[in-house]
């Protein structure tokens, strides 16, 4: 029988991930455990106040430590803390901007304090501005360089230890973005997702040349940014290739998946009776709860009937076949938001990429959540050593 930090599942999975971040500095396990364990039950009041507390803690006794090392990597466990409290606190609530805010101060002083080269900028994106953040190799020779995004909850300094901790030190730079629906672009110009995502990749994409002489261009996106980073790909030919870390079917297809087998068939008519029936799940499901509340959040709509319209224009269509980069497809045999047969089936209409690789992470060897979640140096074992055989140049 595994372990649970939680009887709530949700808080679990977040804990896990919390430890996620362990191998690159961004969490400690005995703190994670002394947060997580005081948590009430399927109480986010609570979450947010063991979590906060703890990265406050953190914060305080790493900005007291002479050696830099240890001030830089406390600094970066305090906010990454933070961004943990941050996670079920609703769109309007008054701690969310400064939690983020504080989360965010932290984590660029630990970078700081390390001595990692990482260059923020905000650039123009139609009316409003999308935020980068730029880490570059510490070897000067370096080229190739992964440009990576999110998806449906995760932080530009998230994806530092998902990714961008890993790729600086094997040589490459990196781009973390953040596009519609994410960020900045999300909390200060009400910007939702687009499923045109490759408008913000191609901003990105253009400001590379600020900052390097790029070589291979290696884009990743993770979780549902899985599914934004194919679309891009069908219509950004910049891509030498993309890892779909993990793969993500069309935002429907997740949401139904959740639901009871006799409900899906309901789903897009969304009559009053299921309306009813979603609100009062969503009282006793924590997640559930979650998950449609940062939904409207972050498609921008304030009903179900709007939300199911909405996320029905994320799905997979004849565009799959326009991919034209190399792609590797990442699953995990125990993936709980969706059918890993599904990642099996969109490969298979890949019929453009220049190649196709699928990777299904076993449930036996700790990677078969969802993005490997909890198994960091598994999932990117399998990333980097693509990336050099398949795409790199150098």
């Amino acid at each position: 029988m595994r372990h649970s930090f939680s009887p709530t599942p949700t808080f679990h999975f977040e804990a896990v991930r919390a430890l996620w971040s362990g191998p690159f500095d961004g969490a400690d396990y005995g703190e994670v455990v002394s947060a997580v364990s005081r948590v009430r039950r399927g109480d986010f009041g609570s979450w947010y106040e063991h979590w906060s507390r703890l990265g406050t803690a953190v914060h305080a006794r790493g900005e007291r430590l002479a050696d830099a090392v240890s001030r830089g990597k406390a600094l970066l466990r305090a906010g990454n803390y933070l961004r943990t409290a941050e996670f079920y606190l609703t769109a309007d609530d008054p701690r969310r901007a400064s939690t983020a805010r504080r989360s965010r101060e932290w984590f660029d002083a630990g970078l700081t304090a390390l001595g990692v080269d990482a260059t923020r900028s905000r650039l123009p994106y139609e009316d409003a501005q999308l935020e980068t953040i730029f880490l570059r190799s510490p070897h000067p020779e370096a080229r190739d360089v992964f440009v990576v995004h999110g998806g449906f909850d995760s932080t530009p300094e998230e994806l530092y230890f998902t990714i961008g901790a890993g790729a600086l030190e094997r040589g490459f730079h990196v781009l973390i973005y953040e596009g519609p629906g994410q960020g900045n672009l999300l909390r200060e110009f009400a910007k939702p997702f687009t499923p045109h995502w490759e408008r913000p990749a191609a901003t990105a994409i253009d400001s590379l040349t600020r900052h390097c002489d790029p070589g291979a261009i290696i884009g990743v996106g993770v979780s549902f940014g899985g599914h934004l980073m194919a679309r891009a790909a069908a219509v950004e030919r910049r891509y030498d290739g993309i890892v779909l870390f993990d793969y993500f079917p069309g935002m429907l297809e997740a949401f139904a998946h959740k639901m009871p087998g006799p409900l899906r068939g309901h789903l897009t008519r969304m009559p009053a009776w299921l309306r009813t029936l979603i609100r009062l799940y969503a009282r006793y499901d924590a997640e559930l709860r979650w998950a449609l509340r940062n939904a409207h959040w972050t498609f921008g709509t304030a009903t179900l009937p709007e939300l199911i319209a909405e996320i029905g224009r994320y799905e997979e269509g004849e565009w799959v076949g326009d991919i034209q980069a190399d792609v590797l497809v990442l699953l995990g045999e125990a993936e709980h938001f969706y059918d890993p047969h599904l990642g099996h089936l969109f490969a298979r209409k890949l019929t453009g990429a220049r190649s196709v690789n699928v990777h299904e992470f076993a449930a036996a060897d700790g990677g078969g959540g969802h993005c490997q979640n909890g198994a960091v140096h598994l999932a990117h074992e399998v990333i980097f050593d693509w990336a050099r055989r398949t795409v790199c140049h150098g």
